[in-house]
């Protein structure tokens, strides 16, 4: 089967049983545990994508959940829309679609989900945040800037909304490891962090950068690690990290000769794949943060 690596929406639904193997359970315990007191919980999901946190959270949370799912990209939250009612038939979940409100409902939960394209800084006027217990965030934080989470922070602290971050990179690695591995990092690095609209992205410093920022917020943080192994048969979430560090090296301002070292660097890695003789590990981080 031939997949397209720039498909959005194909992207987040190979990625799915990864997020939910590297989440951390102790984080994720806390966090549940932190709202089992709730009858109804009121969650914003920020960059919802295909839905995967509510797909994970569902039948984890108090039994009535009213979430708003926040999607920049129109195409992925129609998809969203699509993916949802495939989870409940799935599961054999009563499912309704009408007057822009979805509602999936269990013998046990239930829940209402709106969906909303903006971002993140558009929270505060598409979410009444008075009456938001927590925000849920996947992978999402590497790709905002230090200044945007600081006005996030900020919001999350003067409403006294908790949050809940996985997968929040930090460094891939290669196995077996060869010498110029760490040159590829630091371009794939660079390239995370180059200037664009809204300033520089946190990339594999968000995890420390929202600590901080979260904690002078008077935010209590818990953080504990979360981490994808890739391994040797692993061969299209393999692939997909090997095509994203291929795009984002070639989008840096590099020599034809440099290109062309990029080049062999993927292919080789590439032969190790399809030999089912490479490891990809990808290291993240998990944060609830609370009020203190």
């Amino acid at each position: 089967m031939l997949i397209n690596y720039d498909d959005q929406v194909t992207w987040l639904e190979y990625r799915f049983s990864c997020d939910v193997e590297a989440r951390n359970q102790t984080i994720e315990k806390k966090f549940i545990e932190y709202f089992d007191h709730l009858d109804t919980i009121h969650l914003l999901d920020a960059g919802s994508g295909t839905g995967s946190n509510f797909r994970h959270y569902f039948e984890k949370l108090p039994d009535r959940q009213e979430w708003t799912f926040l999607e920049q990209d129109a195409d992925t939250l129609e998809a969203c829309r699509i993916k949802l009612r495939e989870y409940a038939d799935h599961h054999s979940f009563d499912f309704s679609d009408e007057n822009g409100l979805i509602t999936i409902a269990s013998p046990q939960k239930s829940a209402t989900i709106q969906l909303k394209q903006g971002i993140l800084d558009n929270i505060k006027e598409l979410v009444d945040m008075e009456h938001l217990d927590v925000v849920t965030a996947n992978a999402l934080f590497d790709l905002v800037s230090y200044e945007q989470f600081d006005e996030f922070a900020a919001r999350l602290a003067c409403y006294q909304v908790c949050l809940m971050a996985t997968l929040n990179y930090y460094e891939t690695s290669f196995l077996p490891f060869m010498e110029e591995d760490a040159r590829y990092h630091r371009y794939f690095h660079t390239h995370m962090m180059r200037p664009q609209e809204f300033g520089a992205a946190m990339g594999p410093n968000c995890s420390e950068e929202m600590l901080d920022l979260l904690t002078a917020h008077e935010m209590q943080c818990e953080q504990e690690a979360s981490q994808w192994h890739l391994k040797r048969y692993d061969t299209t979430m393999q692939h997909y990290i090997l095509h994203y560090f291929e795009h984002a090296i070639r989008d840096l301002n590099l020599s034809k000769k440099e290109i062309v070292e990029m080049e062999e660097w993927i292919s080789r890695k590439k032969e190790l794949s399809h030999q089912h003789e490479l490891e990809i590990i990808v290291d993240h981080s998990d944060i609830f943060a609370y009020p203190w």
